[in-house]
């Protein structure tokens, strides 16, 4: 059983500053991670843009006209001129899904007519969000195994500070997965107290349990989340948005995070697909025969009673909003603003500065001493954020992606195979994945018809050159022909990029 500090939100910078800070938890000189959706990215995460496209690529204005219909015949659904409101915006190629999001919430509070109607939607429009970041945990989980060894150099950042704060605006499970990889202990806050829920085949059969690590609401509201004291090394994990493995429960409004059942990655996405695959309430009488309910999860418990799990993912506008209303408990802000009182050094990768609330205390953070240092690490960054130009001096753009910087203040070398994959995967994720695929299948013709030309070749120079009668062996020669044509991984992957980016359109 680890040790746990209950660590209270009101610390004084001043105390943080001196080192003070009764039991030791802070100390000076310590460098914290921030992270956005850039982040994730080499571990197949979608970037806001890439996954609105691929939302409104799905979500067409038919499709929601003729899910209305269904919502309607089956006793619920949406007046016309909701529909049209909503798709009217959807349609905007300005305006990314967090925005079209945050419209619905202003709606939902200005039209009290059809506030109802507009809070549902936003709701369902929040869960299709979830099962597509959940779809990608589950499609692509070797692709995400794989990828992890790209993040190496965080070893060495948690190895230079006791803890490693990180701080992530990303719902997915990430971190935990590089956590897991590298055998780095991670902790979340949570009690380590801990409960069981049964897992159930499509009968409704107990086939298992999966256990879920709690804390409690009236904890979090106090001013406390459990991490060890003295700190120790590994790294301290907040979810400021919310996060794919973590649900509100019971009336008290608690909160639970899934544990997995082992300690590897692949058991760490492997409990994603368990929470929203066999925790179920079996009721045959409902389409499909498992009871659905919008941003939550129905189960039933042991006794077979029905019970609710409620989806924490933050999206939109109005987060943390005064006004506002969320399922993820709003003191969790408050956590963030404490524990990034611990660090001297914040490094921002792949954070695009869109949340105000954020904001906020990352330039509150950065104003109370000149020695707070803050790095913008990103491929796009071109410029100090407008609200901290005040505190430019402070401030360090790093044009990098996430993983090539974790090499860089690691001092890890890869291989010119390595940097060319990593090329190719991102080429081919800017062009999207129907025209990806498409080029995929041109690459490989062209390929194979260009090998097949330089084998050619070769055979009538020889057969030019010798004498007919001499050419018994010909046939014999082809395969190791072959293999000398053939090119090495290296001058593949560079073709294929080359080919990839002169015709990626």
């Amino acid at each position: 059983m680890f040790k746990y500090l209950e660590c209270q939100v009101c610390y004084s910078d001043l105390e943080l500053l001196n080192g003070r800070h009764e039991g030791g938890i802070m100390s000076r000189n310590l460098t914290g991670l921030f992270l956005g959706a850039g982040a994730s990215y080499d571990a197949e995460m979608p970037l806001v843009w890439e996954l609105t496209a691929e939302l409104k690529s799905w979500l067409t204005p038919e499709k929601l006209r003729k899910f209305n219909l269904g919502w309607t015949a089956q006793g619920g659904g949406h007046p016309a001129e909701v529909i049209d409101d909503f798709i009217s915006v959807w349609d905007r190629k300005d305006l990314h899904y967090e925005s079209v999001l945050g419209y619905l919430e202003v709606q939902s509070k200005r039209m009290m007519h059809s506030s109802q109607h507009y809070h549902s939607l936003y709701s369902w429009l929040v869960q299709i969000i979830y099962y597509k970041l959940y779809g990608v945990h589950v499609s692509s989980k070797e692709v995400i195994l794989k990828s992890l060894e790209l993040y190496r150099g965080i070893e060495s950042l948690y190895k230079e500070n006791r803890p490693l704060w990180v701080f992530s605006l990303n719902h997915d499970s990430i971190v935990e997965s590089i956590a897991s990889h590298f055998k780095i202990p991670i902790y979340s806050g949570f009690s380590g107290v801990r409960i069981k829920l049964p897992r159930r085949s499509m009968d409704g059969a107990i086939i298992g349990s999966i256990e879920m690590d709690t804390l409690s609401r009236a904890t979090l509201d106090e001013g406390a989340m459990f991490f060890p004291n003295p700190a120790e090394e590994g790294i301290y994990l907040i979810k400021i948005h919310g996060a794919l493995d973590m649900f509100v429960y019971n009336d008290a409004g608690d909160l639970l995070k899934v544990v997995p059942e082992a300690d590897s990655p692949s058991s760490v996405l492997d409990a994603l697909r368990i929470m929203n695959e066999e925790l179920i309430y079996v009721d045959p009488g409902t389409p499909g025969g498992i009871v659905r309910v919008n941003n939550e999860i129905a189960y039933a418990d042991f006794d077979g009673q029905m019970n609710f799990l409620r989806r924490t993912l933050l999206s939109g506008a109005q987060k943390f909003h005064e006004h506002g209303s969320q399922v993820l408990p709003k003191s969790l802000l408050k956590h963030f603003r404490s524990h990034l009182n611990s660090l001297d050094r914040l490094v921002c990768v792949g954070y695009g500065f869109g949340d105000q609330h954020i904001n906020e205390c990352i330039r509150n953070w950065l104003a109370f001493s000149p020695e707070r240092k803050l790095e913008i690490v990103s491929p796009e960054v071109s410029a100090v954020p407008a609200f901290i130009l005040h505190l430019a001096p402070q401030v360090k753009l790093v044009k990098s992606g996430a993983t090539e910087h974790l090499d860089n203040v690691s001092g890890i070398k890869r291989s010119r195979t390595s940097d060319l994959e990593q090329a190719v995967r991102r080429a081919g994720r800017k062009i999207g994945p129907q025209r990806r695929q498409e080029l995929m299948k041109e690459f490989l013709v062209s390929y194979d018809s260009r090998i097949q030309e330089l084998l050619t070749a070769k055979i009538m120079s020889i057969a030019q050159t010798q004498n007919l009668k001499n050419m018994a062996g010909l046939e014999a020669s082809i395969a190791d022909w072959r293999a000398e044509i053939k090119e090495t991984q290296e001058e593949f992957l560079q073709r294929l990029l080359d080919f990839i980016v002169n015709n990626g359109g």
